[in-house]
């Protein structure tokens, strides 16, 4: 089984084998060019896993916006799976995914700002958020697609509508 190496290790090897000498100056400066990542590089081995329990709640509510106790209870009405698995073989635990997606949602929050409390890549914060994301709306999605007829008719949107209104002006 091949391994895909990364910018970083091949940097890594070709560093070693031009101190080595084993590589010419021209021949280090095309591989040290052409070796390099576009994408800013995150320590994101430096952080631990993800471990929800050692998140307080007044943490979880400021991170996910929901609070830590219904967070269980948020995964069952969603039927978030035990695991998520990305096409690139990423596996990723449930509960995980599912305040991965939260963390993403609550604005504003960029993938790098994720790192320190997944301890993942953005690759793969990128990645499993947007299967989270994919197996909510798979599943969920004829929710906010068709037109429920009973609560989401014209005459009740409006009576909605006046009810919030009248209760604001109160």
């Amino acid at each position: 089984k091949k391994k895909i190496t990364s910018f970083k290790e091949t940097r890594e090897l070709t560093l070693l084998c031009y101190a080595e000498n084993l590589l010419s100056d021209d021949e280090f400066l095309v591989l040290w060019e052409n070796n390099q990542s576009s994408n800013p590089d995150f320590p994101w081995d430096s952080y631990g896993p993800f471990d929800l329990e050692n998140i307080d709640e007044a943490e979880c509510k400021a991170e996910f916006r929901v609070e830590k106790r219904d967070l269980p209870t948020l995964r069952e009405l969603l039927w978030i799976p035990p695991t998520f698995k990305c096409p690139q073989r990423t596996i990723c635990d449930g509960m995980e995914g599912l305040c991965m997606l939260l963390k993403r949602l609550a604005y504003p929050c960029r993938y790098s700002d994720m790192i320190a409390r997944f301890g993942r890549p953005v690759p793969e914060l990128c990645m499993i958020t947007n299967r989270v994301m994919d197996f909510i709306y798979d599943a969920h999605g004829h929710r906010i697609t068709q037109w429920n007829d009973t609560i989401l008719n014209p005459r009740l949107l409006e009576q909605y509508a006046t009810v919030i209104t009248e209760k604001e002006q109160l």
